[in-house]
C-alpha cells in the first residue's frame, strides 16, 4: 500500500462530482454533490455544500458515516476508467472551518457564488436562496480504493486511514 498520493490527488482535482450514499429508514440513497479536494490535509478532505434538508444529511444524523463515489466520463478506452470508491465521515463545518472552505468552494465554483450572490432570473433566486441556507460539509476518507486503468487493467491502490 503505496503513501504516494500524487495521483489520486490529481484526480481528486480534476472531478468536481461526489456521490455519497447513505442509509435511512425508507432505505438506501445515493445523491451527487459538487465538492472540492483539500490536499493539504493528510491525506485529503472533500467539502460539499448541502441542505439540511436533504435526504442524504438527514441520514447522516443517524450516523456520520458514509459511501463515496467520484467517476471520470467513461472516454470509449478501457485504459480511461478511473475513479475513488470511498468510505468517509460527514461533518458539518463550523464558522472557521466554513471560511476556508467556501474560499476554496467558490473558487471552484463561481457559478454557485454568483447564483447565491447574484441571481440573474427568478429560477437563480430560487436555486440561489437553496444555496443560502445551505451548510458546508466535510468528507474525511477512513477507506479509499483509487482504481486507474490508465495504469494497468484493473489498476488499484487501496489506503485505510483512522
Amino acid at each position: 500500500m503505496s503513501k504516494d498520493f500524487t495521483k489520486l490527488h490529481q484526480f481528486l482535482h480534476q472531478e468536481s462530482v461526489l456521490t455519497l450514499s447513505t442509509h435511512d429508514n425508507e432505505g438506501d440513497w445515493s445523491a451527487p454533490v459538487l465538492y472540492v479536494a483539500d490536499t493539504v490535509q493528510d491525506p485529503f478532505a472533500l467539502y460539499f455544500l448541502s441542505s439540511t434538508n436533504s435526504r442524504h444529511v438527514k441520514a447522516l444524523a443517524e450516523g456520520d458515516r458514509a459511501a463515496a463515489s467520484i467517476y471520470s466520463d467513461y472516454t470509449g478506452q478501457w485504459q480511461s476508467i478511473c475513479g475513488v470508491q470511498m468510505q468517509v465521515r460527514i461533518s458539518v463545518l463550523n464558522e472557521a472551518e466554513t471560511a476556508k472552505a467556501q474560499r476554496v468552494y467558490f473558487d471552484r465554483f463561481p457559478e454557485i457564488k454568483a447564483l447565491i450572490n447574484d441571481p440573474k432570473t427568478k429560477q437563480e433566486q430560487l436555486i440561489g436562496a437553496a444555496f443560502g441556507k445551505s451548510f458546508f460539509y466535510r468528507a474525511d476518507p477512513s477507506f479509499v480504493r483509487f482504481i486507474n486503468n490508465s495504469d494497468s487493467f484493473a489498476g488499484r491502490a487501496e489506503w485505510y486511514f483512522t
